[in-house]
C-alpha cells in the first residue's frame, strides 16, 4: 500500500500485511515527522481479495487476504477485469440482444470469472515449499528359517565340490598328450575315443551333473514346491555315478593285471572301491538327510503356504 508524509510529503509503499488491525505509527525517514496509519479496509466485494498472488504466487501461508500484492502490486479487481476482457471476447455478441440478454451474459461471465480466480489462487504454489513424497518403502523379504538355510547352502557346497571334481578331471585329460603317453610301450598309437573313454569322459560326466545340480540347489532358495523332491533324486544319482565310476575302474584294474592276482591286490581294490564311493557320497547323503527332516519338510511347507503354519504335517 501507498503512504505519505503529511509534512514533507515523501510517499512509498509498505507491506499491508505488517499493518496490524489497529493500525500503527511510522516516522518519516526524512523530516523525522510521526503519523498514524491504519489498516487499510478491504475492498466491498469480497471477491477481489487474494489469498496467493496469481503473478508472481506470493502468499502470507495465513487465512489473512489482500487485494493488491505487497510484492508485485497486482490489484485483484484488475486480475478480475482481465479475465472478464477475456471471457467477453471469447463470447458471441449476438446482433439484436435485449438489455435483459446481455445483463445475463454479464452474470454468467462474472461467475465464470470468479471460478477461474478461485481456481487460479487455489492451483499456483510458491515452488520453494513444494515437498517431495517420502519415498516408498520397500517390502523387506523375511529370512529363511534356519533349516532351510542350512538344507539350502548343504546342497550348494555339496554341488559345488563335485564341480570342482569334475574340472580337476577335465583339467588332467586336456592337460596332457595321452595319445603320446600311451603310444609308447604299445609300439603303436592308441584311438583317441578310447583315450576319450578311460580318461575324459567321467570328468564330462561329473561337470554336467555338477552344474545341472546346481542350478536346482539354487532354485532350493526360491522356495519352489518341486525343488526338494528333484534335488533329492539328484543327490541318488550322484551316488549312482560315483558307484558306476568305482566299479569301472576296478575293472579296468583287473583287465590290466598280468598273470593271477594275489589277495592283497584284490583287498586294495576293494579298500579303494570302498573310501572312494563313501568319501564322494558323504555329501550326497548328508544333503538328503537334512532334506528329509520333519523339520525341514514342516518349515518348507509352511513357507509355501503360511496359512498351514509351520506345525502342520
Amino acid at each position: 500500500m501507498k503512504i505519505e508524509c503529511p509534512s514533507c510529503h515523501l510517499t512509498g509503499n509498505i507491506n499491508p500485511v505488517d499493518v496490524p488491525a489497529e493500525g500503527r505509527n511510522f516516522s518519516c525517514p526524512r523530516c523525522k515527522t510521526g503519523f498514524f496509519i491504519g489498516k487499510p479496509a478491504p475492498d466491498a466485494d469480497g471477491g477481489y481479495l487474494m489469498s496467493m498472488c496469481p503473478v508472481c504466487q506470493y502468499s502470507t501461508f495465513t487465512d489473512e487476504m489482500f487485494a493488491v500484492c505487497p510484492k508485485c502490486n497486482t490489484r485483484g479487481i484488475d486480475y478480475q477485469r482481465m479475465l472478464l476482457s477475456k471471457s467477453q471476447g471469447k463470447r458471441p455478441r449476438p446482433a439484436h440482444g435485449a438489455a435483459s440478454a446481455d445483463e445475463a451474459a454479464s452474470v454468467v461471465d462474472r461467475e465464470q470469472m470468479l471460478r477461474d480466480f478461485e481456481l487460479l489462487t487455489r492451483s499456483q504454489r510458491n515452488p520453494d515449499f513444494d515437498v517431495e513424497p517420502p519415498p516408498e518403502e520397500e517390502a523387506v523379504k523375511p529370512a529363511l528359517p534356519l533349516p532351510l538355510r542350512i538344507a539350502g547352502w548343504a546342497s550348494v557346497a555339496a554341488g559345488a565340490v563335485f564341480l570342482l571334481y569334475g574340472l580337476a578331471g577335465l583339467l588332467n585329460y586336456y592337460g596332457k598328450d595321452w595319445q603320446a603317453i600311451l603310444s609308447v610301450p604299445l609300439l603303436e598309437p592308441v584311438s583317441k575315443v578310447k583315450i576319450f573313454f578311460q580318461y575324459g569322459f567321467f570328468p564330462w560326466l561329473r561337470t554336467l551333473y555338477a552344474v545341472s545340480f546346481l542350478l536346482v540347489a539354487s532354485q532350493f532358495f526360491s522356495l519352489r514346491p518341486w525343488v526338494p523332491k528333484v534335488l533329492t533324486g539328484l543327490c541318488w544319482g550322484g551316488i549312482g555315478l560315483m558307484l558306476f565310476q568305482e566299479i569301472v575302474m576296478v575293472v579296468n584294474r583287473l583287465l590290466l593285471t598280468s598273470g593271477s592276482p594275489t589277495a592283497i591286490f584284490y583287498v586294495d581294490c576293494l579298500f579303494s572301491f570302498l573310501l572312494t564311493l563313501l568319501l564322494w557320497s558323504a555329501p550326497f547323503l548328508a544333503v538328503i538327510w537334512l532334506l528329509g527332516r520333519d523339520e525341514t519338510v514342516r518349515e518348507y511347507r509352511a513357507v509355501l503356504c503360511p496359512c498351514s503354519g509351520p506345525s502342520a504335517p
